[in-house]
Formats: structure tokens, C-alpha cells, sequence
């Protein structure tokens, strides 16, 4: 689905950059610094592709004096930046490569260093991206390494120069080291502004918040295994692999307001329910292109992310000197354009048209009404399989309101559109009953079908939408295991087939009986519909009637009679190899439901032996074989 948002408001870098000014001047001028303490550089080159919004070079910056006041901007509450300031402390040589340094700054504000009545928070995740100006409002560069997570108020800041160059150039990975003496450029006077023994301090990109789970925060440990099963192969299983999410916070129509340089922003790989992403800070807004984090979110290079604006709650400081302070989120905006970089130095997006498509899952009671509904929005096609999984998951998780076990039914559809523009669909349907794992088996049938969708090898298909039903049987694991097979007497009375003798020629009914497993304890037993079977003229001495699920094996019980010559069939299967995309949606539709029950009737004859097979539906999850044995006369 592709929709276009057309942002209320222009944004225009000139009124900007005055209000910026002016915000500057008043931080300033309260901490004793002057704006007229450095000329005015009305030559340089812009970072933006206008020539607006100034920035220093990485040499000027590296010719500051320790101390040198700098300013800044970043979210600690809402969505309007506050500022904070700062001193230059000296530079660590080629961090990002060969000449390419990274400076550092001791910042300051009432969050930072805990004035305003609060622990200190020091550099908080979240912040990477916060922009740092130079005190005549040129922007040096933005805030993205800190020193440990012991709330220290140190901070790299990777250069505007390097970030402008996002998605054109290419710098080296982002690093985290421990700083020695030969790569950190620190004077003394740096280290007395530093107040801290830079050289052996290990340092590293400010961690993003990554949040996932909005439709349903209270099993966010779900949301993280979900995630954690997106396959390798994927660029996206960098990011959702390695991560712990935090319970994402709801999408609001509230959170309305414009993104600007100091301002949270969202990157994300899906919306609605389907939250999955991390938030940081913009460094700067040129026309519609936005400049964020000043580090790799996955260091994805090219990539398919939304864009968004999200509302601070606070900023929550770390007590312990070892998880780190962090931005926590009260709700996250509509998103209004995409994330195309994700590079060494940053991220970069555009404001405007938004490209995603629906994934749906609609929960019914047994009686087939429709009790909850989910939608989610999802950019990125490699996730598919894993938030297909995550939806369906979390609605059974909501609904039964049990995380363990459960029983349900599942249908569903996957509209994709193929390398030459035509349009399909995929449909499939299951059968689920777990009683340790439920959430996590009631979608997997359909995240691996989102799954080899998305990563065939044969041509470029993109996922247009997925449509789920889940149908909720019980709160417990309902089983149905194969036990006996039965045979109608003369007086229509049921009776185990085994010891029987049976006549050549002749018409028997036979049914299948299963022991009802609830929770994996025998609970009953079920029986199935009658099956009529004719023994042929030639039958002899003895046979046997085998069922079982038909995606599990019938050579446990295959031996019909004690010296038996029938052979039992091969159900083991190679692994699939396809030719073309056609081969591969084809095996997809030939999914067999856990209900499918296959049945076998065999018994010798006068020379050889035959065999007949039926199919049929179970009562539930079909597990396990069952075989009954019989003598024939002629």
C-alpha cells in the first residue's frame, strides 16, 4: 500500500534556523558564554544542499581550545528540544577511519548532570543525534558516543561533514573500543575540562531505544523470542536478532508536530500493532530530508524504514552505573515519510509518501464471531514472516489470555505481486495445539510462507498485504491421538478390530478412535465417522487397518501379522527443491493440516498382497498411528 502524507505545516530551513538562533543566544548567555565570542561565518558551506544551516569542519573543530563552549538540542520531554551546553575537550584520531576523527565534548545540562532534582542521567540513549552547535549556530556535528554507562556526561560527536555525505560515500563501521593513548588527542587542559581519565575508558555509539510490541506491551519477552527467529539471511536480523525491546508506546493522532533538528524520531519497520523499530534524535531537517542518529541504527545501507515523530515521557536515569540511562516514549505519530540510509554515521529519510502494506488478524470465538481485530503497517519485506508470526501470536496471547497453551484454527491469505507486475495470492490454513509454546506455533505456519515468499531465489516478489484469521477453540492444548481402530459387529455394536477374523469378499465398517489429550493427559475418547471397506474375493490369511496423522509416519505399526511379507511404504521425504517460483508457491498450497488424517488398509493375497489408502479430517490436531490387525478366511 502506498499512501502519500502531506505534512500541515512547511518546513522551511530560514525560520528555523532563526528560532534556533535565538533559543541559542538565551542558553548561552545564562551559562556566561557570548555569542559574539566568535565571528560570524557567512562564507561557509551549508550542510544542507541550499547552502543553509552552516556547519564546521572537522580541522576547525579540532582547532578549538579546550573549553571552547559549544550548544545543543535534544527531547527530555514532549516533542519540543531542549537545549544544553557544552565544552570542547579534544578528538579521538581516525575512530571512523583513516582521518576521519572523533571529537569530544563535556555536556551539560539539568537532565544531564541531575540538577533538575533527578539522579544524573549523563548521555542517555535516545540522545544520539542531539545536534551541537557552535556558538554562532553552525552545527559541528551530533551527539552518538559515550563513555561506558556510568551516566558520564562525555560525548563523541560524529561530525556534520561526515553526515552529509550519508547515502553518497562510504565511511567505516561504527566502532566501540577502548580508548588509548595513542588514538585519543586530549591535552591537559582537555583532560582538566573532561574532569576524567579519558585514556583506557571504553567507549561506544549511544544506544538507541528500541521498542516492539504495541499491541500488546505486557509480553514484550514474546515479542523479543518472536523476533529473535528472523533467519539470518534477512539485513533486518542485525537489528531484531540482537536487540532486547522495551514495550513500544501506543501510536497517537496527537503527536502531530513536525520533526526538527533536537527532536525525537522514530525509525521504524512497522506501525500500529506491528511497532518494531528505534528511536534517537534528528541532527538536522533540510527541506524535506532528515539527518538522525549520527551512528548505524543496523547499518543497513540501502533500507525500507518509516519515519516518525514520537512524544517523550522523560528521561530515565540509570541507578545503577550499568544499563544507562534512557528516553522513555509515551506515543509515537503517524508516520510521515521513509528511512532510505542507514549508514556508519547516521541515518537519512525523506518527508512525504510513506510505503507500506497491511498485515490483519482477525480473532473469532468458536460459534465464529469476530471478538478483536489487529493491523499493523509493515515497510519491510524481510520482516514479513517475523511480524506475520509476532500478530498472529499476540492476538492469541490477548484473547485465550494464556501464554502457554492453547488450541485454534488459523487461515490465511498473502497477496504478493510478481517481477512482472501480476498480482497473487497464497492461501493456507491450520490446525494449532501447544501446551508449552502456543503463541509462538500459532503463526508459524504462516511466517514461514511470508518467509519463502520473500526469499525465493528466483525473482523479486514484494508482499502487497496479509490477511489472517485465527479462530480460538480452547484455552487448553486439545490433542487427539490415534488409538484403536474399531469394528461395527453384527448387532451394531463398536469392538477393537485386532483378533477379529474377517471374510474374503465381504463389506466391513471400520472407524478410527482417539484418545483426547488435554494439556498432554488422557481426557476421554473421540471417535470418527465410519469407513466402509471390501476385502476382495482373493484375501488371505491376514491384513491390518493403519491411520495416523497424515504428516507423520505409519512405519511404526506397519507390521500387519507375525511373519508378514507386505512391505511398508517410504514416507520420508528429501528436502524440497524447486525450479522455479511456480514449484515453490505450489508447495506452499499443498500444506497439510495437523487434522489431515491418512488410513491404510492392507492384507495379502492369494498371490502378493494390495493396499488401499483413505484420506480424512480429524477432530482436531491428529497425532501419533494406530494400526488394527485381522485374520481372513476364505
Amino acid at each position: 500500500m502506498t499512501r502519500s502524507i502531506v505534512s500541515s505545516r512547511a518546513v522551511t530551513a530560514r525560520p528555523r534556523r532563526h528560532r534556533l538562533l535565538a533559543v541559542l543566544a538565551a542558553i548561552t548567555l545564562g551559562v556566561g558564554f557570548t555569542t559574539a565570542s566568535t565571528p560570524a561565518h557567512a562564507a561557509d558551506a551549508g550542510f544542507c544542499p541550499d547552502g543553509s544551516q552552516p556547519y564546521v569542519p572537522v580541522s576547525e573543530v579540532e582547532a578549538f581550545s579546550p573549553g571552547t563552549g559549544v550548544t545543543g538540542l535534544s527531547v527530555t520531554s514532549g516533542t519540543t528540544p531542549d537545549g544544553f551546553t557544552g565544552s570542547y575537550i579534544g578528538h579521538v584520531a581516525n575512530w571512523f577511519g583513516k582521518g576521519k576523527d572523533l571529537p569530544l565534548f563535556r555536556l551539560s545540562s539539568p537532565v544531564i548532570d541531575g540538577t533538575s532534582g533527578t539522579k544524573a542521567a549523563g548521555i542517555w540513549a535516545g540522545m544520539s543525534g542531539s545536534p551541537v552547535y557552535a556558538q554562532d549556530g553552525r552545527l559541528i556535528g551530533a551527539v552518538s558516543y559515550a563513555l561506558n554507562a556510568d551516566n558520564l556526561p562525555i560525548a563523541g560527536v560524529t561530525p556534520a561533514e561526515y553526515m552529509k555525505s550519508i547515502g553518497t560515500t562510504a565511511l567505516g563501521a561504527a566502532r566501540t573500543g577502548r580508548l588509548t593513548g595513542s588514538a585519543v588527542r586530549v591535552s591537559s587542559a582537555g583532560t582538566k575540562v573532561a574532569g576524567t581519565n579519558l585514556v583506557g575508558s571504553s567507549i561506544s555509539q549511544i544506544r538507541t531505544v528500541d521498542v516492539a510490541g504495541s499491541a500488546g506491551p505486557g509480553q514484550n519477552a514474546f515479542v523479543n523470542r518472536t523476533l529473535a527467529r528472523t533467519p539470518r539471511t534477512a539485513k533486518a536480523a542485525s537489528f531484531v536478532r540482537s536487540n532486547s525491546f522495551l514495550p513500544a508506546a501506543a501510536q497517537s493522532a496527537q503527536v502531530t508536530a513536525p520533526l526538527v533538528a533536537g527532536g525525537s524520531v522514530a525509525a521504524l519497520y512497522g506501525s500500529d500493532d506491528l511497532v518494531t523499530g528505534a528511536i534517537g534524535t534528528v541532527t538536522a531537517v533540510c527541506g524535506d530530508t532528515v539527518w538522525a542518529f549520527g551512528h548505524p541504527m543496523a547499518y543497513a545501507g540501502s533500507t525500507t524504514l518509516l519515519l516518525a515523530n514520537a512524544s517523550t515521557a522523560m528521561i530515565v536515569p540509570d541507578s545503577t552505573g550499568v544499563v544507562g540511562s534512557y528516553k522513555q516514549v509515551s506515543a509515537f505519530g503517524a508516520p510521515v515519510g521513509m528511512v532510505t540510509q542507514d549508514r556508519a554515521v547516521g541515518i537519512r529519510g525523506t518527508i512525504g509518501a510513506v510505503h507500506a502494506f497491511p498485515v490483519d488478524v482477525a480473532v473469532q470465538n468458536a460459534s465464529g464471531t469476530e471478538v478483536a481485530a489487529y493491523h499493523g503497517e509493515l515497510a519491510n519485506q524481510e520482516l514479513t514472516g517475523s511480524a506475520v508470526a509476532y500478530l498472529i501470536g499476540e492476538a492469541a496471547i490477548e484473547q485465550l489470555d494464556q501464554v502457554g497453551s492453547g488450541t485454534a484454527e488459523v487461515t490465511w491469505t498473502i497477496d504478493y505481486r510478481r517481477a512482472d507486475g501480476t498480482e497473487e495470492s497464497l492461501t493456507n490454513s491450520q490446525v494449532v495445539s501447544d501446551r508449552l509454546y502456543f503463541p509462538d506455533a500459532i503463526g508459524t505456519d504462516a511466517g514461514n510462507d511470508a518467509w519463502a515468499i520473500t526469499d525465493n531465489e528466483f525473482e523479486d516478489v514484494a508482499i502487497t498485504g496479509v490477511s489472517a484469521t485465527l479462530t480460538l477453540v480452547s484455552a487448553d492444548a486439545i490433542s487427539y491421538k490415534a488409538a484403536k481402530v474399531q469394528l461395527r459387529g453384527k448387532t451394531g455394536q463398536w469392538k477393537a478390530l485386532s483378533g477379529n477374523t474377517l471374510k474374503a469378499g465381504k463389506t466391513y465398517a471400520l472407524r478410527p478412535q482417539y484418545t483426547v489429550k488435554k494439556n498432554g493427559k488422557a481426557s476421554g475418547s473421540a471417535y470418527g465417522d465410519p469407513i466402509s471397506v471390501k476385502l476382495s474375493t482373493k484375501a488371505r490369511k491376514s491384513g491390518a487397518f493403519t491411520f495416523g496423522s497424515a504428516s507423520g509416519s505409519l512405519d511404526e505399526v506397519c507390521d500387519i501379522a507375525s511373519g508378514s511379507t507386505v512391505n511398508c511404504a517410504d514416507w520420508d521425504e528429501d528436502e524440497p527443491q524447486y525450479s522455479d517460483f511456480d514449484e515453490l508457491i505450489a508447495d506452499l498450497d499443498s500444506l497439510q493440516p495437523a487434522s489431515l488424517v491418512s488410513g491404510e488398509l492392507r492384507y495379502r493375497l492369494k498371490k502378493g498382497s494390495t493396499s488401499k489408502g483413505f484420506e480424512w479430517t480429524g477432530p482436531g490436531v491428529v497425532i501419533g498411528s494406530a494400526s488394527g490387525s485381522f485374520s481372513i478366511r476364505a
